[in-house]
């Protein structure tokens, strides 16, 4: 009773911005206490967050427009021709307005608001607008390779037109998705195989009409080979294949302030059981274990709490000012995050477990979904022509044995220059490929839709192969 009651007490006196450990020596000294340890951790919530310093003069500026924030383009807007082999589709514009054409509008128009905080389910917007405006498209049935199914099912998941949010997206109705999206599709009988849907939600999250697809695009985790994963969309302008390509080699490995950056939550009220756990134990190292410094550079770590956050500017500078970004697990596999700091410039760093699958790894969790099963066109997937594959461990720092292993880890890179600088170069060459190019970017750049393409020839040709 007494050591709770000189924990409150001690809250007032005590700033936030110093370490747990810093926190044991002064109740230490100040009030005798014995037990400190065992005290400060169980309540580390006051004590959360180490150190930062910050060597950055905020502008004040934001990044006002996101791509949805600009006017969409036509299809006689695109004067680019389809590379030879390309795929040819089928674009269907049958489907009920409510769940076609008038849901992606209104779904655009709320995605371009500065306050739209729905980032995790932006990408099927923007997908079927590429496929709307896509070089290789046909008007011909009988020339089409697929025929693209334009439901932007997360984006009506989390528009929740009923007013509430149930799980795997059951506020959406099955009879509203049968009238609406399937009864309309002229061709589907006797093509399912050939018929692409988008299911760019966590898989968990998404209705099960939607995942008993036979192939569909996806976030992941994928359930089945013809699951196609794909990355997050990062909606901002500086996020757009033209703006990364722009970075040259210099840019890539120059020198950065900090060695490490980590914004993170520990503790999601919808998700039980999460594995966001192993962020809180990592939390509990730094704070016990960690210096000042990590291999002679300042380190950015915080725990993001309710309440008034601090501008978007703020993370993407810290994270393209920094060596390395912890991507811990959090819910699901994997996360925006994961592709967001790649495109900026920071080599991801994960932890890694022995997976569900004999012989393959996750990081995710033990026992949890395999990497060809959780990235897009991760090396042995067979989500595209091997020699396209994209190697993750070139570049991702991977960490096993548990979060008390992340700094040995990290200060033994920091000895070699050479091994940093050629992550980092990786990272340049395939960062483009986790962006999507849109407006005036769509369908002039290698991005994540010509990788989508490149997942669908290899499909098709499959197909074909089989006789199908």
């Amino acid at each position: 009773y007494l050591q709770e009651k000189i924990m409150n007490f001690s809250l007032s006196l005590w700033s936030s911005r110093e370490t747990c450990t810093s926190r044991m020596e002064f109740l230490r000294d100040k009030y005798n206490m014995q037990d400190v340890e065992n005290v400060v951790m169980k309540e580390r919530v006051v004590c959360r967050n180490p150190p930062i310093q910050i060597f950055w003069q905020d502008d004040g500026i934001d990044e006002l427009d996101n791509i949805f924030a600009q006017t969409r383009i036509s299809r006689q807007d695109i004067t680019t021709s389809p590379p030879p082999g390309s795929i040819s589709i089928y674009f269907y514009e049958s489907l009920r307005k409510d769940v076609g054409d008038n849901l992606v509008e209104n779904m655009w128009r709320q995605y371009s608001l500065r306050n739209n905080s729905e980032t995790n389910a932006q990408a099927d917007i923007a997908i079927i607008d590429l496929f709307r405006t896509y070089p290789g498209r046909t008007d011909d049935p009988d020339a089409a390779d697929l025929f693209v199914v334009p439901y932007a099912h997360a984006s009506h998941c989390v528009s929740k037109p009923t007013g509430v949010w149930m799980a795997a997206c059951k506020h959406i109705r099955y009879d509203l998705m049968k009238k609406g999206v399937f009864d309309t599709l002229e061709y589907y009988v006797g093509n399912k195989d050939r018929h692409l849907f988008l299911n760019v939600i966590n898989q968990g999250n998404s209705n099960p009409v939607m995942r008993n697809t036979h192939l569909s695009l996806d976030i992941g985790p994928r359930y089945k080979d013809t699951n196609l994963l794909v990355p997050y969309l990062n909606n901002l302008q500086s996020f757009q294949p033209s703006a990364i390509r722009k970075r040259g080699k210099e840019w890539w490995v120059r020198p950065r302030t900090y060695a490490i950056a980590y914004f993170f939550g520990v503790s999601n009220s919808r998700t039980r059981n999460s594995p966001r756990f192993h962020r809180q134990h990592f939390l509990a190292e730094v704070q016990k274990n960690w210096n000042d410094t990590l291999g002679g550079l300042p380190y950015a770590i915080r725990v993001m709490t309710k309440g008034e956050k601090p501008p978007s500017r703020l993370f993407t500078h810290m994270y393209q000012d920094s060596i390395f970004c912890p991507t811990l697990p959090g819910d699901t596999p994997p996360q925006k995050r994961f592709f967001d700091v790649i495109m900026m410039g920071c080599i991801p760093v994960v932890l890694e477990f022995d997976s569900g699958q004999e012989g393959k790894k996750s990081w995710h969790q033990d026992g949890g979904h395999s990497l060809d099963n959780s990235y897009p066109w991760i090396k042995g997937s067979n989500s595209t022509h091997p020699k396209k594959e994209i190697d993750y461990r070139s570049f991702v720092v991977v960490v096993s044995g548990g979060v008390q292993n992340v700094r040995p880890t990290i200060e033994a890179l920091m000895q070699n220059y050479t091994e940093i600088r050629r992550r980092q170069l990786t990272l340049m060459k395939y960062a483009p490929y986790f962006s999507y190019g849109m407006g005036a970017d769509a369908h002039k750049y290698p991005d994540a839709f010509s990788k989508i393409l490149e997942s669908l020839r290899f499909y098709v040709d499959g197909l074909d192969s089989l006789g199908e």
